[in-house]
């Protein structure tokens, strides 16, 4: 009987969803539901979504709740950065299957770079930051794409956290990503800087060589992390990201961001790749292809390879993991001309998912394909540089996202 009921309420969603799918899209913040014409909601679905079936499968478990958290990591360029096509798909997931927290963050403006809206990171230390781009990669970067070392004794940051739309992004959990050998400062890691709180040693344990977890006592919106040395030989503090979740059932959403990065950028970052294994994603979805699209001298041959490269990475750093490719949508070349080598990189990336058997969401075709961006302009959803969105059409962006999933979930729990 459960499973009738089960299978009876799938269908109404389903045909939810279809319905939906004809124009109708509900999206948070400052959109309402409307029919945007640009938009080709019947592209708006996921490609050998079989692919991701462990994935839903999960999802499922977590629904029942025969399993407690699941892990999705979201890895691109400067669109991810912003955080705002991310956080409509964290959002509505988290409010669906539940929050376990925040996620990975990284304190972005401590290093000078772009923060999303739901956390701030502060600091009047001194830090020598490297992004995978970087000319010259030291100190070097991990899973958040970006480091940042300090030889200051006493350096500090602090993360604070803001909850938002019925999410509490409060942790009682910390897990701090770093350098750990003995050239490394011992650090103080706080929920109040008055507080003395715990001392982390920087001296590998358990065999893991680059976390430290750290449970709070209560749930916090505020973290210290603060540099200590308590042997002469110590020099200096590394910090790779920090991730933040609670011991609730539910989705942890990491996005992770590289203004202008490539595909390359990632396949010549091994700590990148070395580091994975501590987020244990379930799904890891790639946005990328952008900025390769700005070239004119852009090669299929060459992205299917990065592309390939980069997937074969993820793979052996992580196996089992579940995949999925979303090509990237339309925009100006140079501010005023509609780009006509983004088709190569989403006829590269569409040729890359098929072979190497991972899904992809065509979002270059979602959002309208082809000169498209001027529509999106002329609404109001993309910016004066011609490449980046709005935060209302990063946001619809999103949505279009978390709706071809929960498609490509409802369907595979129906069949």
């Amino acid at each position: 009987m459960l499973t009738i009921r089960i299978r009876f309420f799938t269908i109404l969603a389903i045909l939810f969803f279809a319905f939906a799918s004809k124009g109708q899209v509900s999206i948070g913040d400052s959109i309402s539901v409307v029919d945007f014409p640009f938009v080709n909601y019947e592209a708006d679905t996921l490609i050998n979504a079989r692919y991701l079936a462990p994935f839903f499968d999960k999802l499922l478990k977590l629904e029942n709740g025969d399993t407690n958290q699941i892990s999705i990591l979201h890895i691109g360029d400067s669109h991810i950065q912003s955080d705002f096509l991310t956080s409509e798909v964290r959002r509505n997931l988290q409010l669906r299957f539940g929050n376990a927290g925040r996620g990975l963050v990284f304190p972005l403006k401590v290093a000078g770079s772009r923060e999303p809206e739901d956390y701030r990171s502060s600091s009047k230390s001194d830090w020598a930051v490297a992004k995978i781009n970087s000319p010259t990669r030291y100190p070097v970067p991990g899973i958040s794409g970006i480091s940042m070392r300090s030889v200051e004794n006493s350096a500090y940051f602090d993360i604070i956290t803001y909850n938002h739309d019925d999410l509490d992004y409060s942790f009682n959990q910390i897990t701090l990503i770093h350098a750990k050998d003995s050239l490394q400062f011992d650090c103080r890691i706080t929920d109040s800087p008055e507080k003395k709180g715990y001392l982390m040693s920087a001296q590998p344990d358990k065999g893991d060589d680059c976390i430290t977890i750290v449970p709070f006592g209560q749930p916090s919106n505020y973290l210290r992390i603060k540099a200590e040395q308590t042997e002469s030989g110590q020099s200096s503090i590394t910090i790779n990201g920090v991730i933040l979740q609670n011991n609730k059932p539910g989705i942890i959403y990491n996005s992770v961001g590289i203004n202008d990065a490539h595909f390359n950028d990632y396949n010549n970052s091994p700590l990148f790749f070395s580091q994975l294994k501590i987020l244990k994603p379930d799904l890891v979805i790639i946005s990328l292809g952008t900025n390769e699209g700005s070239n004119i001298k852009v090669n299929e041959n060459e992205i299917v390879a990065s592309v390939g490269t980069l997937l074969k990475g993820i793979k052996a750093a992580y196996p089992g993991v579940c995949l999925l490719i979303a090509t990237p949508a339309d925009n100006y070349f140079r501010k005023k001309y509609v780009n006509p080598y983004l088709e190569t990189v989403e006829r590269a990336l569409m040729k890359t998912a098929d072979h190497e058997n991972v899904a992809c969401w065509d979002m270059y075709s979602v959002t309208g394909g082809f000169g498209s961006c001027s529509e999106w302009n002329n609404a109001d959803m993309l910016l004066p540089d011609g490449i980046h969105y709005s935060k209302k059409g990063y946001i619809l962006q999103g949505s279009l996202l978390y709706k071809a999933l929960v498609d490509g979930y409802m369907k595979y729990i129906a069949e």
